[in-house]
Protein backbone atom coordinates (compact mmCIF):
# COMPACT_ATOMS: atom_id res chain seq x y z
CA UNK A 1 0.00 0.00 0.00
CA UNK A 2 1.44 3.01 -1.02
CA UNK A 3 0.54 6.15 1.10
CA UNK A 4 1.28 10.05 0.20
CA UNK A 5 0.17 12.91 1.54
CA UNK A 6 1.03 16.14 -0.61
CA UNK A 7 1.74 19.68 1.75
CA UNK A 8 -2.07 20.81 1.72
CA UNK A 9 -3.31 17.14 3.12
CA UNK A 10 -0.44 17.54 6.31
CA UNK A 11 -1.16 21.22 6.70
CA UNK A 12 -4.85 19.59 7.32
CA UNK A 13 -3.79 16.79 9.23
CA UNK A 14 -1.57 19.26 11.68
CA UNK A 15 -4.54 21.70 11.93
CA UNK A 16 -7.13 18.76 13.18
CA UNK A 17 -4.79 17.52 15.40
CA UNK A 18 -3.72 20.48 16.44
CA UNK A 19 -7.60 21.36 17.74
CA UNK A 20 -7.93 17.61 19.26
CA UNK A 21 -5.19 18.60 21.39
CA UNK A 22 -6.31 21.72 22.44
CA UNK A 23 -9.55 20.45 23.25
CA UNK A 24 -8.25 17.96 25.34
CA UNK A 25 -7.67 20.61 27.46
CA UNK A 26 -10.56 22.82 27.43
CA UNK A 27 -12.23 19.39 28.47
CA UNK A 28 -9.81 18.85 31.37
CA UNK A 29 -10.28 22.14 32.94
CA UNK A 30 -14.21 22.08 32.61
CA UNK A 31 -15.43 18.65 33.19
CA UNK A 32 -12.64 16.83 35.50
CA UNK A 33 -13.50 17.18 38.69
CA UNK A 34 -9.71 16.66 39.80
CA UNK A 35 -9.42 19.99 37.74
CA UNK A 36 -10.59 22.84 40.73
CA UNK A 37 -10.92 26.42 39.31
CA UNK A 38 -12.82 28.10 41.69
CA UNK A 39 -11.74 31.77 43.18
CA UNK A 40 -9.46 32.16 45.90
CA UNK A 41 -12.28 34.00 48.15
CA UNK A 42 -15.71 33.89 47.40
CA UNK A 43 -15.64 36.94 48.72
CA UNK A 44 -13.60 38.61 46.42
CA UNK A 45 -15.82 41.98 45.68
CA UNK A 46 -16.47 42.36 48.94
CA UNK A 47 -12.84 42.17 50.42
CA UNK A 48 -11.91 44.60 47.29
CA UNK A 49 -14.23 47.42 49.22
CA UNK A 50 -11.88 47.12 52.58
CA UNK A 51 -8.45 46.91 50.32
CA UNK A 52 -7.14 50.33 51.62
CA UNK A 53 -7.88 48.73 55.87
CA UNK A 54 -5.65 45.82 54.96
CA UNK A 55 -3.11 48.14 53.28
CA UNK A 56 -3.10 50.13 56.96
CA UNK A 57 -2.99 46.83 58.51
CA UNK A 58 0.20 45.37 56.88
CA UNK A 59 1.79 49.13 57.95
CA UNK A 60 0.86 48.93 61.61
CA UNK A 61 2.70 45.41 61.55
CA UNK A 62 5.87 46.60 59.98
CA UNK A 63 5.77 49.90 62.46
CA UNK A 64 6.04 47.06 65.45
CA UNK A 65 8.99 46.61 67.85
CA UNK A 66 9.08 42.90 67.88
CA UNK A 67 7.94 40.96 65.08
CA UNK A 68 4.98 37.83 65.21
CA UNK A 69 6.70 34.46 64.62
CA UNK A 70 5.06 32.23 62.66
CA UNK A 71 7.50 28.80 62.01
CA UNK A 72 6.38 25.67 60.88
CA UNK A 73 7.68 22.41 61.05
CA UNK A 74 6.86 18.81 61.08
CA UNK A 75 4.13 18.83 64.04
CA UNK A 76 2.44 22.00 63.15
CA UNK A 77 2.03 25.93 62.36
CA UNK A 78 3.45 28.19 65.89
CA UNK A 79 2.30 31.68 65.70
CA UNK A 80 4.50 33.55 68.40
CA UNK A 81 2.76 37.46 69.50
CA UNK A 82 5.45 39.84 70.57
CA UNK A 83 6.51 39.64 74.19
CA UNK A 84 5.17 43.54 74.86
CA UNK A 85 1.50 42.24 73.96
CA UNK A 86 -0.64 41.37 76.74
CA UNK A 87 -2.42 38.27 75.24
CA UNK A 88 -5.54 39.01 77.29
CA UNK A 89 -6.03 41.78 75.01
CA UNK A 90 -5.34 40.27 71.43
CA UNK A 91 -8.61 39.12 69.67
CA UNK A 92 -7.32 37.27 66.19
CA UNK A 93 -8.35 35.22 63.16
CA UNK A 94 -5.81 32.93 61.29
CA UNK A 95 -6.43 31.87 57.57
CA UNK A 96 -4.77 29.06 56.06
CA UNK A 97 -5.65 29.40 51.93
CA UNK A 98 -5.21 26.58 49.89
CA UNK A 99 -4.86 28.06 46.65
CA UNK A 100 -5.82 24.17 45.14
CA UNK A 101 -8.43 23.39 46.99
CA UNK A 102 -11.17 25.43 49.17
CA UNK A 103 -12.18 22.77 51.22
CA UNK A 104 -8.98 22.61 52.93
CA UNK A 105 -8.46 25.96 53.66
CA UNK A 106 -8.68 27.05 57.45
CA UNK A 107 -10.44 29.86 59.27
CA UNK A 108 -10.96 30.39 62.97
CA UNK A 109 -11.12 32.64 65.62
CA UNK A 110 -7.68 32.49 67.95
CA UNK A 111 -8.38 32.11 71.58
CA UNK A 112 -4.98 32.91 73.30
CA UNK A 113 -4.22 31.36 76.62
CA UNK A 114 -0.32 32.82 75.81
CA UNK A 115 1.30 34.67 73.10
CA UNK A 116 1.46 31.57 71.37
CA UNK A 117 -0.97 29.81 69.40
CA UNK A 118 -0.16 26.39 67.63
CA UNK A 119 -1.96 24.82 64.41
CA UNK A 120 -1.22 20.69 64.78
CA UNK A 121 -0.17 19.13 61.72
CA UNK A 122 -3.55 16.93 61.16
CA UNK A 123 -5.28 19.78 60.59
CA UNK A 124 -3.32 20.51 57.62
CA UNK A 125 -2.85 18.89 54.16
CA UNK A 126 1.06 18.79 52.03
CA UNK A 127 1.06 21.81 50.11
CA UNK A 128 1.31 25.40 49.67
CA UNK A 129 -1.19 27.46 52.05
CA UNK A 130 -1.42 31.46 51.57
CA UNK A 131 -1.25 32.07 55.63
CA UNK A 132 -3.25 35.45 56.83
CA UNK A 133 -3.27 36.42 60.48
CA UNK A 134 -5.32 39.37 61.50
CA UNK A 135 -5.78 40.83 65.22
CA UNK A 136 -6.92 43.61 67.16
CA UNK A 137 -4.57 44.88 70.08
CA UNK A 138 -5.62 47.95 72.16
CA UNK A 139 -7.62 49.25 69.71
CA UNK A 140 -5.45 48.82 66.17
CA UNK A 141 -5.74 46.02 64.01
CA UNK A 142 -2.45 44.37 62.39
CA UNK A 143 -1.85 41.86 59.99
CA UNK A 144 0.67 39.52 58.57
CA UNK A 145 0.82 37.77 55.30
CA UNK A 146 2.98 35.16 54.01
CA UNK A 147 3.46 31.99 52.18
CA UNK A 148 3.69 28.73 54.09
CA UNK A 149 4.63 25.26 52.13
CA UNK A 150 3.84 22.19 54.86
Amino acid sequence: MNFKLNWGQSIAVFLFLFVVFIGSFVYKTLFVSKYNHALVSKEYYEEEIHFQEEIDRLNRTLELKEDVKVTHNPKGITIEFPKNFNYKNIKAQVKLIRNTDTKQDIEEAIKLDSLIYFIPNDRLAKGRYSFKLIWEYEKDSYQLNKKIDY
